[in-house]
Parts: C-alpha cells; sequence; structure tokens
C-alpha cells in the first residue's frame, strides 16, 4: 500500500479564517468541501483538492495502480472519507473511518462549518452530509468500516455513528460499524485499529481475503492468505490435468471429464478452486439463451480459490493467496477475449479436452478444479 496524508485545509498566505482561530474550522478544518461564500470560495476547495489536483500531482509522482484508490479518515476527515466516496460512486473501491461525523447538517460543529462555507441554504449542506448521502446512493455496492469509541466525548453530540447505521440500513448500504469499548477520541484509538482498516483496505485493492470484521466468526483459516512466502508449487509451468464438469452442447448435461489446464501466460493467474456455487446465469447459458453462449465451454464464476501460479508481469498476486475470481466480462481491457471465451495474450483458451479447445466462461470457468484467469 501506498499511503497519502493530506492535510485538513488550505495553506500559505491570505488564507482566511477565524479571528481567534479554531481547531473546528478554517486552516483547522476545511470540511473538505468547496465552499461557495464569497469569504471562504477562492480558498477552500478541499474536495476539488482530494479528488483532482492531489491524485492528478500523486499519479506523475508515483508508481500508482490506475483504478484502484481507497479513502480513509478520521473524526472531520472520517466526514471526509464517506461524503467523498459517496459522491464519487466507483473512484474508491474501499471506504473507511474512524469517528466520523457523520450527520453534521445536524451537530453543532456541521452547522457552524456549513453556515460559513455554504451560507444558509441547507440544501446545499445535503451535499456534503454522509447521511443524506447514503439515503440517495445509486453508485455500485459498497461497503463501509466504521470505528467509533464508546468513551468518546464527541460521541453523542457531534459524531451520531447510529443515524448513519439507520440511513445504511435503510439504503441497502453495507456498513461494519464497530462500538469499541472504553476507547475516545485520540489517536491512541486510531493507533490501536489502524491494522484492521490498512488490512481491509488491502483486500479490497488488492483481491487476496486479509480480513474479517468479526473475530467470533471468522472463516476457517483456508480462506486467508499467508503473509509469508509460499514456494511456487512443482506444477508451476506445466500443464495440469484436472477434472471439470464441461457443457459441450446446450441443452445437454454437464460431463465430469478430465481436462488439461495450460499453464499461465503474460498477465495471467492460475487458480485451484476450494468452493463454487451456481448461478443463474450458467443455467441460462446452458440453456442456449445467451448470445455469446460457446461450446465446449467449462460454466461457473462464482468461486472461492487459491492462487497455484501467475504468469509473465504479475506482481499482485503470488502462489498461495487465497482469492474470489471474479467475473470480468464487463472489463473493458479484456471484454473482446473474454466474450469469445479466449485469453488475451494468445487469442485461445487455456483448457483442451482430448486435444481439442474448452472454452471459458465470463473470464472465470470455476465448474473446474483448476483455471486461468486474467489478472487484471
Amino acid at each position: 500500500l501506498i499511503l497519502i496524508m493530506p492535510d485538513t485545509s488550505p495553506r500559505g498566505e491570505g488564507v482566511p479564517d477565524q479571528d481567534p482561530k479554531a481547531y473546528d474550522f478554517g486552516v483547522g478544518a476545511g470540511f473538505y468541501l468547496n465552499a461557495t461564500t464569497d469569504e471562504y470560495a477562492t480558498h477552500y476547495n478541499m474536495l476539488d483538492y482530494i479528488t483532482q489536483e492531489l491524485p492528478t500531482m500523486i499519479a506523475s509522482k508515483l508508481p500508482l495502480v490506475p483504478g484502484k484508490m481507497g479513502i480513509m479518515g478520521h473524526s472531520m476527515g472520517g466526514h471526509g472519507a464517506l461524503t467523498i466516496a459517496l459522491k464519487n460512486p466507483g473512484v474508491y473501491r474501499s471506504v473507511s473511518a474512524f469517528s466520523p461525523i457523520t450527520n453534521p447538517m445536524d451537530v453543532p460543529w456541521g452547522q457552524k462549518a456549513f453556515t460559513l462555507y455554504l451560507g444558509e441554504d441547507q440544501e446545499a449542506w445535503k451535499e456534503y452530509d454522509s447521511v443524506e448521502l447514503v439515503k440517495r446512493y445509486q453508485g455500485p455496492p459498497l461497503r463501509l468500516l466504521v470505528d467509533q469509541g464508546t468513551a468518546d466525548s464527541f460521541l453523542t453530540e457531534q459524531l451520531k455513528p447510529g443515524t448513519l447505521k439507520s440511513a445504511c440500513d435503510e439504503s441497502g448500504i453495507d456498513l461494519i460499524l464497530r462500538m469499541q469499548p472504553g476507547y475516545d477520541h485520540s489517536y491512541h484509538f486510531i493507533s490501536t485499529f489502524i491494522q484492521d482498516h490498512l488490512l481491509f483496505h488491502a483486500s479490497f485493492l488488492t483481491g487476496v481475503l486479509r480480513w474479517c470484521p468479526d473475530e467470533d466468526v471468522l472463516p476457517a483459516p483456508s480462506v486467508h492468505s499467508s503473509l509469508e512466502e509460499v514456494e511456487p508449487p512443482e506444477t508451476a509451468g506445466l500443464e495440469i490435468e484436472c477434472l471439470a464438469a464441461v457443457a459441450f452442447e446446450p441443452k445437454k448435461l454437464l460431463e465430469l471429464v478430465k481436462v488439461k489446464v495450460a499453464p499461465p501466460q503474460k498477465g495471467e493467474v492460475r487458480i485451484k478452486h476450494v468452493s463454487v456455487a451456481l448461478c443463474h446465469t450458467d443455467a441460462y447459458t446452458l440453456d442456449g439463451q445467451d448470445p455469446e453462449g460457446i461450446f465446449p465451454s467449462i460454466l461457473g464464476h462464482e468461486a472461492s480459490g487459491i492462487v497455484e501460479s501467475v504468469g509473465e508481469g504479475v506482481t499482485e498476486f503470488k502462489p498461495g493467496d487465497h482469492v474470489i475470481p471474479q467475473d470480468i466480462s464487463l472489463c473493458t481491457s479484456v471484454r473482446a477475449f473474454t466474450g469469445k471465451g479466449v485469453m488475451k495474450a494468445d487469442g485461445q483458451p487455456r483448457f483442451s479436452y482430448e486435444g481439442a479447445p474448452i472454452y471459458h466462461f465470463m473470464g472465470t470457468s470455476s465448474f473446474a478444479e483448476y483455471s486461468v484467469l486474467h489478472a487484471e
């Protein structure tokens, strides 16, 4: 992970502020919005700074992976992380916060800041209120992680995590709200639980499951990736023979046969499936209704598995990683190939049976003990 720590507010000569200065406004708290009032509109554009200026600058300086970005924050910064993610659906793969101001329109900190930054129009305030943004969120599925200390002196008057939970429950947004007994609003609270947040973000950014929110219901160790290096198996670079349920023709039962799975090529990952699920899309294709249905093929696109080996240029995954294969049939970088049941590297499938090609399904093909997927 690369951690970028932006400031809370604009800096420099001529930046307006209250007199006397206060920690909850101005150079102490920019609230990650674009101000509209005459006094503050010129300098206080922290929303644009975080979403436009800063990412552009960072991309020119650091080796970032395009499209893989998360956002997190504490207190007023937690408010910023939540609102920015909700206002920019699909931009941030992971979102978390410590002790965020969840409903600033309804608390003294937010009412003071919004009046000075945005004026008296409370409809404008709703654009920077997490609870209001949750109510009308229309983006891709989103999971939020929020930690809140029960001994926080600002809990009931300023933070109101329960209001955020109610809004998420009503809107169907997945919120993991952890009330941590005895913790206050301090940096000691953050330092205690920051590892959980980093592992949470790493899981979304890398596709490798490394963390579960409830220790009492942790899955079996087999679904967690080891942080230790794993030696490549003896099968790496070799063809593997394994069982697969093959759809040889539409409207015909699947046949359980032994197929050969070629090693991964450039930009590919070969995985061993651990568990597999059935989806109506599989039945739809087998029934011959899918216009892109190709036969013979190996169906299935919902599964979990372990990385067996990786192809040239793959650095995000390594043997031993526990992963969830993702249907990438709509991913524009490989769509032209997954729609034809082949791989991008050479336009050929990695499966074969009795010397004849067996095609991939939705870039996944989980109805086989082993499969080869695009890493991207």
